[in-house]
């Protein structure tokens, strides 16, 4: 018996943010019939607001009566808002049963995360009184869910000591291996034009300007490195001031040596899993939520600048030792993505955490 469920969210984002990656990869893999006996009956969501008075009456007002109203009438199975900076939209009385993810619960529990060489403070501690009355609401709807989906055991473990007894299922994020691959979607290093010098080993940091991200660290490495290695590299960063088309962003992945990726705090980690489905190298901090979808041989100490700037004269080493021509992909990271990442994987735990819930409320 193939059941529906109804996907509910907020403003319609894009998928070059975050949380429109993760509606999008929800959506996608409902519509491809990737998770087993469940299919998709609508999205309920909005266009994004042009002025703070119209925002909050959509945010507040007229999204959540309008998701009330249809939870008293759908035809789904199950509702599922994909992300919880919309939970305030979880109904308080509803025929079906309604689930969350929860991506992180940064912004909802304030904190300061020591990571590495910083001290992180995630969320803010003195919010406004328009963000004040938003998070109150938010804690009531992941409340008032029957189940939270969570995409890292690091943020199941903080979803169970902020909401003890409230059910939880763990549901990684997918990555598109096949958009990925350097095999199926291969895309050439020329792509990058003036950003790129093909006659030096490429290395990229991908990532905001945020503290957390710690791009100073990946600065501090790069500029602690022997002269006859850093005059060999060309490092491009990704991020906030740099902006690049898709095509250039994987043919940056596809044709990289490694990716540096020092951040002290993430809810999944989008770049080094895209980066290892690409069979790009990551070096990354040996913190959550990384220690749970990279390898162990590709994390290093997140404070030893000393760590980092060996495993990059490292593969330097490798690089001069082949004539400057650019690594194979690693057949071992993509694997280790298809095993753990893919849409077929995602689905499956999709389908067991809708199973779970719906049993339990039907019984």
């Amino acid at each position: 018996m193939v059941r529906r469920v109804l996907l509910v969210r907020g403003p319609r984002l894009s998928e070059d943010s975050g949380l429109g990656r993760a509606h999008h990869s929800i959506e996608h893999s409902l519509n491809r019939a990737l998770v087993p006996n469940w299919t998709k009956i609508n999205t309920i969501e909005h266009e994004p607001m042009d002025t703070l008075p119209s925002r909050v009456m959509k945010r507040w007002f007229s999204h959540p009566r309008l998701v009330n109203q249809i939870s008293e009438s759908t035809e789904a199975d199950l509702i599922h808002i994909t992300d919880q900076e919309q939970a305030h939209l979880v109904p308080k009385k509803s025929k079906v049963p309604v689930i969350v993810t929860v991506h992180d619960l940064f912004h909802i529990s304030p904190r300061e995360i020591v990571g590495g060489d910083v001290v992180v403070p995630v969320g803010d501690n003195k919010p406004g009184f328009f963000r004040r009355r938003d998070l109150r609401n938010l804690k009531n709807g992941l409340r008032r869910a029957d189940m939270l989906i969570c995409i890292s055991e690091a943020t199941l473990e903080d979803v169970k000591r902020t909401f003890p007894g409230k059910p939880v299922a763990l549901v990684r994020h997918q990555i598109d291996t096949e958009y990925w691959s350097p095999i199926s979607n291969p895309r050439p290093r020329e792509i990058l034009g003036d950003l790129d010098d093909e006659s030096k080993m490429l290395v990229i940091t991908l990532g905001s300007n945020e503290r957390r991200k710690r791009l100073d660290f990946a600065k501090k490495v790069i500029s602690s490195l022997p002269e006859e290695v850093s005059k060999d590299i060309n490092v491009i960063h990704i991020g906030s001031d740099v902006k690049i088309t898709d095509d250039q962003l994987l043919a940056a992945l596809q044709n990289a040596e490694v990716l540096l990726f020092p951040s002290a705090s993430e809810g999944f980690g989008y770049p080094p899993a895209e980066a290892m489905a690409a069979g790009c190298l990551v070096l990354a901090s040996d913190l959550p939520a990384h220690n749970e979808i990279i390898p162990d041989t590709c994390l290093l100490p997140p404070t030893s600048i000393q760590d980092w700037v060996s495993e990059l004269t490292s593969i330097h080493a490798n690089w001069r030792a082949a004539g400057g021509v650019p690594r194979l992909p690693s057949d071992e990271l993509m694997n280790h993505v298809m095993n753990n990442l893919s849409p077929e994987s995602h689905g499956k735990s999709l389908a067991e955490a809708y199973e779970t819930v719906f049993s339990d409320k039907i019984n």
